[in-house]
This record gives structure tokens, sequence and C-alpha cells, in this order.
């Protein structure tokens, strides 16, 4: 299957041709319905003159069988032959009859002879006496030199036997002669026909004749006269189309009423479908014009469519390569204007983003470049650490520093800002800081950190914000641990010799919610015992896998039981490895930050742990 690759392509294909034959339809459709309506007028018109013609045929006809009527009623009542005779007189005078024979029998009298006839006609009304007229075939008449036809009325008694006969002998040619001479009888062929399909007159003398005979025989060849004359047998009057679109012939006929004979005209279909034809014509020119404007103008329009849409995503290609140029001009107000304002909009939006994403890392490096950047390793001491931001920067902190003022004691901090993100570097930044300048000035741990908590409250007061922080001092002469617990997560020490795990905690504040907190400071001595300590945030025993499970401290433990002997660096490595592993596919939602310290002493047994306010 064909798929188009360009919005042009796509154009021509779903929208300009579907339109195109929808219309093209439109038209063969709407000329159809015209072209039946034109030949429904054309049938109309063909059988209102067939109508008339047939009407005045009829209307001469009536007038003998009247005066028939007129002589029943006479003899009824018993009239004189004075005045029968002067009635069959005025029949004779009728235009078109040329001869009227009568025939009565002496021996029967005039009432019983028409009664009988009465009682066998029933009411005696005019339509059911006219079904007792014979009527023959007109045929040349060498007495009166003239093609004639007679009406022929019996009168028979209840017995069935003939009592009377009158013949009316009617000039045929006087009596068609109004509808001959009327203009579509000569236009068009024209014929008068029988039941039995022979043609009593014709404009065409010589179609269809029989060899041998002198009448002609409708209906015996062409295929239009075999429809019409199948059609007149079942209907008084109708029309019926030949074959062809356009139909070659259509032909129309009327049944008369007085006599049983049928009047049927047949016209060329192109000359009937004249103004059909110069429709169709007129109607195809116009509509291929009208479509080919149309078409143009969609054409127009949507190549100007699809030139803003193609500025659009060249523009948008540039972007992506980091190519930002001058807004791209709005020239409509429609949606592909709104989408040119959209997109110049995104990409200022953009711009700005980038340049943010640009400072963003510069602040990433400013604050990995705080962070220490080599491990720790003095006076049987290691100490390493590690942060890993869920953002592109991070509210995590962490610090080991040696104090000139306070030879052989190792400070080890780890903080976390509330949030992530750029607010809670800055407030790392500044933790860092205020941490730093403090430990090169005296007092004990908890004195320490209560300065730092002052000057941090004075600015978080207006913001909320808070961090907490553990803070530990290590003297390695003394094998002795101090610390402050601001709060923050409890440290985990793992005693390698007697398998045993202790908590480091103690009471404490998050630092920057109360200036006048007072911190206590936590003891606890190793007696030369080796030990593993490990310090971290709750990003990392909070991290969570697909299923909603948390990382937890039992499996932090775990990792340290099972790799304490390795140096703290790659102990690191296991725990994040492990973290990574668990969580699969779900991202990190906060911070994890992990300082590990291996403190290597004489073997001891007994650790003692004190506090100080």
């Amino acid at each position: 299957m064909y798929h188009p690759k360009t919005l042009h392509q796509r154009t021509i294909i779903f929208i300009l041709v579907p339109i195109f034959l929808f219309l093209t339809l439109a038209g063969l459709f709407g000329f159809r319905a015209v072209r039946k309506v034109l030949l429904d007028q054309w049938g109309q018109a063909a059988l209102a003159n067939l109508e008339r013609a047939a009407h005045n045929i009829d209307m001469r006809l009536n007038q003998p069988k009247k005066i028939v009527f007129l002589l029943e009623d006479l003899r009824k009542i018993n009239s004189t032959d004075t005045i029968q005779k002067f009635i069959i007189d005025q029949l004779n005078k009728i235009d078109g009859v040329v001869d009227v024979k009568v025939d009565w029998p002496e021996n029967m009298s005039n009432q019983g002879r028409w009664g009988m006839r009465r009682k066998m006609t029933g009411n005696g009304n005019r339509h059911t006496f006219r079904g007792l007229f014979d009527v023959t075939a007109p045929a040349y008449n060498v007495e009166h030199n003239s093609k004639t036809f007679t009406l022929v009325s019996n009168f028979v008694d209840d017995k069935g036997d003939t009592t009377g006969r009158i013949e009316v002998i009617i000039d045929f040619e006087s009596l068609i002669s109004k509808t001959v001479q009327t203009p579509w009888w000569n236009v068009y062929k024209a014929y008068i026909v029988d039941l039995d399909g022979h043609v009593l007159t014709s404009t065409i003398n010589e179609q269809n004749k029989i060899p041998g005979k002198d009448t002609q025989l409708f209906g015996t060849t062409d295929l239009l006269e075999q429809k019409t004359m199948a059609a007149l047998k079942d209907n008084k009057s109708g029309t019926v189309f030949g074959p062809g679109r356009p139909p070659k012939e259509i032909s129309g006929f009327y049944r008369l009423k007085e006599v049983p004979w049928t009047m049927v005209v047949i016209a060329p279909g192109k000359k009937v479908l004249r103004p059909i034809i110069h429709f169709r014509l007129v109607y195809f020119l116009t509509a291929v014009a009208c479509i080919g404007i149309i078409l143009l103008f969609i054409r127009l329009m949507i190549t100007q469519t699809t030139r803003a849409i193609k500025k659009v995503s060249q523009t948008a290609s540039n972007l992506a390569q980091g190519i930002f140029g001058e807004p791209l001009p709005v020239t409509s107000r429609d949606e592909v204007g709104e989408l040119t304002r959209n997109f110049n909009t995104m990409s200022n939006q953009l711009e700005k983003g980038l340049q943010l994403q640009e400072a963003m890392n510069i602040a990433r490096e400013v604050q990995l470049t705080l962070l220490p950047q080599s491990d720790y390793s003095k006076n049987g001491l290691e100490v390493s650490g590690l942060s890993v931001y869920c953002d592109e920067t991070g509210g995590d902190y962490f610090d080991f520093i040696e104090s000139d003022s306070q030879p052989g004691r190792l400070h080890v901090v780890v903080g976390d800002v509330v949030g992530h993100g750029i607010g809670a570097a800055l407030l790392m930044a500044t933790l860092r800081a205020l941490v730093r300048s403090r430990i090169d000035q005296p007092g004990s741990p908890h004195q320490l950190i209560a300065d730092v908590n002052l000057q941090l409250c004075r600015d978080t007061s207006q913001s909320g914000n808070f961090a907490s922080l553990f803070y530990l001092t290590i003297d390695a002469a003394r094998q002795e641990l101090q610390w402050v617990r601001a709060g923050h997560d409890p440290g985990i020490l793992f005693v390698p010799a007697r398998g045993e795990f202790i908590d480091i905690k103690g009471k404490g504040l998050v630092l920057g919610l109360d200036a006048d907190y007072q911190f206590q400071t936590n003891t606890l001595a190793l007696a030369g015992e080796k030990a593993v300590v490990l310090i971290s945030s709750d990003g990392a025993w909070e991290a969570e896998n697909e299923t909603r499970e948390q990382f937890g401290r039992q499996r932090l433990k775990d990792i340290i039981a099972e790799n304490h002997h390795l140096s703290p660096s790659a102990l690191l490595e296991c725990i994040t490895a492990a973290i990574d592993e668990f969580r699969g596919s779900m991202a990190l939602h906060d911070d994890i930050t992990l300082v590990a310290i291996t403190i290597d002493g004489a073997t001891s047994t007994h650790s003692e742990t004190r506090q100080t306010s």
C-alpha cells in the first residue's frame, strides 16, 4: 500500500482527489436527476397531445352514437316511420358519415325489439350501450371512393335472436383530418393501431408492411414498437423508452374511448433530449470549470498552509540542533497563525530553558566542586563518599575535613536539605560554608552545631526551609567517636570481630527551625576495635522498586556485613549497584548520599557510649 511521505502528497491523495471524485459524482447524479425530469415532462406533453387528438376523434364518433340512442328512444314510444326516417337523415348529415344502412324486420313490434335490447343491457347507460357497437377495420371503399370504417349495432331479443341492425359508415380520413394536420403528427412518427397491431394510418406508409397485403403491422420487428405494443395492451396510456443512454427513440400512446384504437407517437431520443444534451454539455463544462476553480483555490490555500508548516518544521529542526533564529512571521489569524505564535513562544521558552539548563549544569559542576574531590586515608582511617542527585542539582551534602586547629581529629559531615533542585543546592552551599567556617573555631561538637543552626535560622526564618545534619568527629589516637545528630537518620556502625551492628543515634532537631534549640554531643569509645561506619541520607533506603517496596536499612546492613573487608569506595560501589538493581526502571525520587568510614584499630572487648550537652 502506498503511504504518502509529505504533507503535499497527503493533501493531494486525501483532500484534492476525494473532493474531485465527490464533486464529479454529485454532478453525475444531478445530471441524471435533471434528465429524468425532462423525460417525464416530454412524456406528459406527448400524452397531453395524444389525449387532445383522441378526445377530438372520440367526440366525432360520439355524435352518430347519440343519434342511434335517440332512434332507440323514438322506437320505444312507437314513433312514426317519418320521424325515424328524419332521424336517420340527420345521421347521414353528420360530418364524416358517408352512409347509414338500417335493417328492421317487419314481423316484430318496436316495443318488443327495443325492450328486449334494453333488458339485456341493464339500465341503459350509454357506456354499456356503446359496448354493443362493432367497429370494422378501416379499408378502401370502392362505392364511396374513400377509406372508411363501419360502426355496427345489432339488436337482439331475450332469446338472443337478432331483431335489427344499424350500420353507420364513416370516412376514416375525415375523422382523423384534424389530428394529422397537427404539427407533432408531422414532426414525429405517428400511428393509429388497433389492439391486434394493425396500423390504421401512420406517417410512414411503407414501414412494416406485410408482403402481399395492404395493411401494416405494428410491433413486428422494431424493439421499441414491440415494447410499446405490449404496454398498450395492458394500459390505456403511457410512455416507453427505447434502448440506449439517452434512449435512441421514445414512444407515447393513448387509447381512444369510443373505438378500440390506440394513438402512438414515436420521437427520436436526440430530438426529445436536445435540451438535456445541451444542458449536459453546459453542465459538464460548468462543473469542470467549477471543480477546477475549487481545487485550485484549495490547492493555493493548502499550499500556503503547508509552506507555513514547513517553515515551522525547518525551524524546529534548527532548534533541535541548538540553532535559534528570529521569530517566525505570523501572516494569518487562523490555526496556522496560532500554531506559529505558539511555536515562537515555545522557541523563546526553549531558548530560556536551554540557558537555564546551561546554568544548571554550571551549578551542578560548582556543587560537585564543593564536595570532597578525593577519598581520605590517614592514621588508620579511610573515608569515601558520593552523592547521586535525582535532578541536575541536589540538596544532599557530605564533607570530611581535617582541621589545622585540632590535629589528629577528622570531621565528617552529611547533610540533607529539604527538597531538591536549585533551591536546595543553594541552601546546601550555605550550610557547607557555615560548617566549614565554624570548624576551625574552638568548642564542642554540640556548640558548633548550635552556632551553625543560629546562623541558618536567620536565612530560613521567612522561607521555612530546613536541613538535617549528621556531624561526626573521629579521634584516631584516642579511638573515639563524637557526633551530633540534628534530625538526620542514625548512622550504622559495624564491628566485624563481633558481627555486631550499632545504630549511631541520639536526640536532635533539624537545623533552621529553632535558633535556641540545645543540641547534645554523643560519644562512643572503640577501644582499638576495627569498625565500619556508614552515614547516609534517607534517599538510600527509601529508594523504591516497581512494586513500591523500599530498599530498607536491613539490606544496607547485609551489604556491609558481606563486604566489610572492602575499601570504603568499593563498599559504596556495592551499595549503589544493589540499589540500582533493586529499583529497576523506577526513577529516583530523592537524592542519595553515602559516606563509608573504615577505622583500623586493635582488638577490644567492649565499647562505651556517652552523651554530653
